[in-house]
């Protein structure tokens, strides 16, 4: 096949390598190929030795090797050259006799597509696969395809969403009937599947069909609430305005225009917030609509005092998520809970608020923000009115300026003194005192712009005075 095509650069050192062995370039490698979409993962299938072929092309191109599984001769290789995006590449053995047979065992026709790589000029299409791709269908192999791997429903949904095709009737149906099969898939690959649909496109779209074909339930315990897919298409179109340059179509509703003309500038920071992974290939942007999904109610309530007590569910035992994902999860939704609260108040924010307001949750106080402002839209849906929106995009211009722009003065300011000095020069023990003498003038200093050691310790002796203790 000609080099203008749209392999990876890495292809060719990978076949190069494997040359010698009877080796097939398969699955959504090829459909993408033929799509001229950009090729991010490879996928070769061999009659045999494949854990050998892959420790081989990890040791020639200094990638790392796994085993995915030892039975069935399955291994991945992740190469993360330096002038190239990282690249994953899985090994698989025949199933069957032959690359046809193999074939014919797989998921969807458009996947089930290969490449002779001594012949990268000639498709192998037992399934008319290439034909469906033309026609944008989504049709299962055979009849038995979905019962033997439950899993294969969610991916005709997440690739229905990303081409925009269509699942045909009797392909739904099969979804339909081995749903109830779903648990007998790992959970890390059903994590991994509905984090491929969150990475979008058209992930509200993507959630909504996993509902209709049964497959959602046997995912996440709460429901799926109208008000959740409110949330998530509105969360959509406000990721999608401020992750480009200029979304003309989206800002052109006066709502979303209104974002556009107040958070616009922080594009860029936006887009590396989101881009930010707590876990490798899991990112923020991903993250967020999970959060969406993970509270049994999106409507936000406005005391604070119960933000602790968050009707929250938690991820891990359905998704194996992380630990840091658990948490950094809570504290969106928390903070969201916390941004409506703010905007309640109608008032314009002090930078103790701000402060306060980060001290809590950090950096996921910036996907609360617009989990909050999602939830709104969600909410008022009709009935919003343009002085409540903006009372709403005022706050998070506040909030957004403190941790972006003015985060030395307004979210972390400078230790002017620390805990040795407490208790050398007033002769505190060591002890929680510390913490909250510091913390007092953390606050003191975004408060009333501290800025300097003497002024520091005058704050901090007349501080201890009014407080009825002696300093010395």
């Amino acid at each position: 096949m000609k080099e203008s095509l749209n392999f990876p650069s890495l292809y060719y050192k990978i076949a190069e390598v494997i040359k010698p062995s009877r080796a097939y370039l398969v699955g959504g490698a090829v459909r993408d190929l033929l799509l001229k979409k950009e090729i991010h993962d490879l996928d070769f299938a061999l009659p045999e030795g494949t854990i050998s072929t892959a420790k081989k092309i990890a040791d020639r191109l200094k990638g790392d090797f796994f085993i995915l599984d030892k039975e069935r001769q399955t291994a991945r290789v992740i190469l993360q050259p330096e002038s190239d995006p990282r690249l994953v590449v899985d090994f698989t053995t025949f199933q069957g006799d032959s690359i046809e047979e193999d074939l014919q065992t797989r998921d969807f026709t458009i996947t089930s597509m290969a490449i002779d790589i001594h012949q990268e000029d000639q498709i192998i299409d037992p399934c008319q696969g290439a034909q469906d791709l033309k026609d944008g269908l989504i049709r299962s192999t055979s009849t038995h395809a979905l019962r033997d791997d439950p899993l294969r429903g969610i991916r005709a949904v997440r690739m229905a969403a990303q081409f925009g095709f269509l699942i045909l009737p009797d392909t739904k149906e099969q979804i339909r009937k081995t749903a109830k099969h779903l648990s007998e898939a790992s959970p890390e690959r059903i994590r991994d599947e509905i984090f491929r649909i969150l990475d979008g496109p058209h992930q509200g779209t993507a959630l909504q069909a996993l509902q209709i074909l049964g497959l959602y339930p046997q995912v996440i315990t709460n429901p799926y609430t109208p008000e959740q897919a409110a949330t998530i298409r509105h969360l959509e179109a406000l990721w999608s305005l401020l992750r480009e340059e200029h979304n003309q179509e989206t800002a052109a509703n006066w709502a979303f225009g209104l974002v556009a003309h107040r958070l616009g500038r922080y594009r860029k920071e936006i887009q590396l917030h989101l881009d930010y992974q707590p876990v490798v290939g899991r990112t923020i942007y991903q993250l967020s609509f999970l959060d969406v999904l993970l509270s049994v109610s999106v409507r936000l309530v406005k005391d604070p005092k119960q933000k602790n007590n968050s009707q929250y569910s938690s991820p891990a035992e359905n998704l194996h998520l992380s630990n840091q994902e658990h948490e950094r999860l809570k504290n969106g939704n928390n903070a969201g809970k916390a941004f409506r609260h703010l905007t309640d108040m109608g008032e314009t924010l002090s930078p103790l608020t701000i402060y306060q307001y980060f001290r809590e949750f950090s950096d996921a106080g910036v996907e609360g923000i617009f989990l909050a402002l999602a939830g709104y839209l969600a909410v008022e849906n009709q009935a919003i009115q343009q002085t409540g929106w903006m009372n709403q995009l005022n706050t998070a211009r506040s909030l957004l300026e403190g941790w972006w722009e003015k985060r030395e003065r307004w979210v972390d300011p400078p230790g002017l003194i620390n805990g040795n000095d407490l208790q050398e020069e007033l002769g505190i023990d060591p002890g929680p005192e510390i913490g909250r003498l510091l913390e007092k003038l953390r606050e003191a200093q975004v408060r009333d712009n501290i800025q300097t050691r003497e002024r520091a310790w005058e704050y901090l002796r007349q501080s201890l005075e009014t407080e009825g203790l002696s300093g010395q």
